[in-house]
């Protein structure tokens, strides 16, 4: 019997990821395409929309003829991506800008509607606002500005133009899509991230409500649909350009979150799932729309038929990569041409300083918080820096301070969603043995490492389009084919120091709040 395929692309902030897998799940052949972020403003980021697609097609290029596959054996293609991203298309499909990141902070300067009107404010959200986008949403738009509604509301103030113009407001994954297909669709957990959609899951519709209220025009959205779904068929043209056969099924896809908390095996409901990618977040799967708001923690819509309750970090594993650029620049430039060897240096080097860091803590705010900070001006730090402090002591304190980030993030997960000492850990950070100790220690918990943890989120595209296409019956028919490489346990000599250094970092941002507003507003 010919073999089948699922060809699976994930794209990221960094780059497209491509895995072809075959339908027991495993990974057979993978590639990965670089493209660039910019920063033509302060508080500005931006993405170049055709560099998405042209990722897409160098990828494919690469899985199909480096490896000889009979086109005929893929049963379909399916796309997930970073998301809170915004792209602008005409009637023809042409981008009208460039993409507005995730990382953008240029709408905070519109924030503030959410915030006016009679009544008290809670959370910094005027009281009848925020009802209004709970009961629809189930969450809220962030006021550091980076949410698609904050995009769009923004672009018609400052680019209106560019907003008459707009034939359909795109994410990542849905600019894809539409090359692919001439259809302008968007899944349900994309939907329900730009805060214009009722996420009852009775309804995944957009919601009239908000968008009169902030006078968005309805037609210039996608239409919502489930992961699962069929978004279409490959068009001849976009065949060609990626040299696959037409009509071959396009699925829907996800989100980057919903995708790898598949992809993590923590599919079942309350069970914890930790990633570290370029940001990170922690979560689980629940039956419920819960939150809490005061730091920005919540449920959305899942790629199955239930909610992924989380806290969205925006800094993780790019603080490493930092960090390796700025101090390791030696081992960076040796290592260039393999970036394994250089982050299997890294964990090395860690051990070379004692846990705590010698006491020294960094807060891995890079470019804003998300939460359970919810605050477009923090920036990062070093504190209790000295002379005494070598480069394995900095290097030391990134690791544990996404991990400490984690933990305060994770303190109010629980408290939605139960607790649980098991965490499945996904994403590229969970390569390094060296971290996911360090995960255990100071979240108390068993970190369960993922076998190949930086493809869960093409591994969870790859569970979509199975169940999609019905080779699945079922999300958790795909548990068993998801395998655990190593699991870490708490090493109770480090608890003491850690739980120490864990009370002054969430300190730290009360203590400094005033300075970053002065600084960075």
């Amino acid at each position: 019997m010919t073999e089948k395929y699922i060809l699976t692309y994930d794209l990221g902030t960094s780059g497209n990821k491509a895995v072809l897998f075959d339908l027991k799940l495993n990974p057979l052949y993978q590639t990965k395409v670089n493209y660039p972020l910019y920063y033509p403003k302060q508080g500005w980021v931006e993405q170049e929309p055709e560099d998405f697609w042209n990722a897409v097609k160098k990828a494919t290029n690469t899985l199909i003829h480096n490896n000889n596959i009979n086109t005929d054996d893929i049963v379909g293609l399916i796309f997930d991506s970073q998301g809170n991203c915004t792209i602008p298309i005409d009637q023809q499909g042409t981008p009208l800008m460039n993409c507005i990141s995730w990382l953008d902070t240029r709408a905070s300067t519109i924030t503030h509607l959410y915030s006016e009107g009679e009544g008290d404010l809670v959370s910094g959200y005027n009281f009848e606002t925020l009802n209004m986008f709970l009961d629809n949403t189930g969450g809220a738009p962030g006021l550091n500005g980076k949410d698609p509604i904050s995009h769009i509301i923004w672009l018609k103030k400052h680019e209106p133009e560019i907003y008459n113009k707009t034939y359909k407001f795109f994410n990542v994954k849905d600019f894809v899509v539409y090359k692919c297909t001439n259809n302008a669709i968007i899944s349900v957990d994309l939907g329900n991230i730009s805060w214009m959609m009722d996420s009852d899951l009775n309804n995944l519709n957009w919601s009239d409500t908000i968008l009169d209220k902030f006078e968005i025009d309805k037609q210039k959205l996608p239409e919502i649909k489930k992961s699962t779904d069929l978004a279409g068929s490959l068009t001849k043209e976009a065949a060609e350009e990626l040299g696959l056969k037409a009509e071959l099924p396009v699925f829907v896809g996800s989100l980057d979150l919903t995708s790898g908390a598949l992809g993590s095996g923590a599919i079942n409901e309350k069970h914890l799932l930790v990633c570290i990618g370029t940001a990170d977040f922690v979560g689980a799967h629940i039956s419920e729309r819960k939150n809490t708001l005061a730091y920005y923690i919540g449920s959305i819509c899942s790629a199955q038929n239930n909610y992924l309750c989380l806290c969205k970090q925006e800094t993780g594993g790019v603080c490493l990569d930092w960090v390796a650029n700025q101090i390791f620049k030696g081992e960076v430039e040796k290592y260039k041409n393999n970036k394994q060897e250089l982050y299997r240096y890294l964990d090395d080097t860690v051990e070379g300083s004692e846990v705590g860091a010698n006491n020294l803590i960094f807060t891995p705010w890079m470019y804003g918080e998300r939460s359970p900070i919810n605050d477009s001006n923090v920036r990062g730090g070093f504190y209790n820096l000295c002379l005494d402090h070598k480069r394995e002591d900095l290097l030391r304190a990134v690791y544990e301070g996404v991990a400490f980030n984690i933990k305060w993030g994770l303190t109010y997960v629980v408290r939605l969603v139960g607790k649980s000492n098991q965490i499945n850990a996904i994403g590229g950070g969970a390569n390094s043995n060296a971290w996911c100790q360090i995960l255990a220690d100071i979240l108390e918990k068993n970190i369960n490492k993922v076998a190949e943890p930086d493809l869960a989120c093409n591994r969870g595209i790859a569970i979509v389009a199975m169940v999609g296409s019905g080779i699945l019956k079922d999300f958790s028919e795909a548990i068993p084919l998801i395998q655990i490489e190593k699991s870490f346990t708490p090493n109770p000599n480090s608890k003491k120091i850690y739980k120490k250094i864990y009370r002054e970092f969430t300190k730290i941002y009360d203590r400094n709040t005033k300075m970053f507003e002065n600084l960075n507003a």
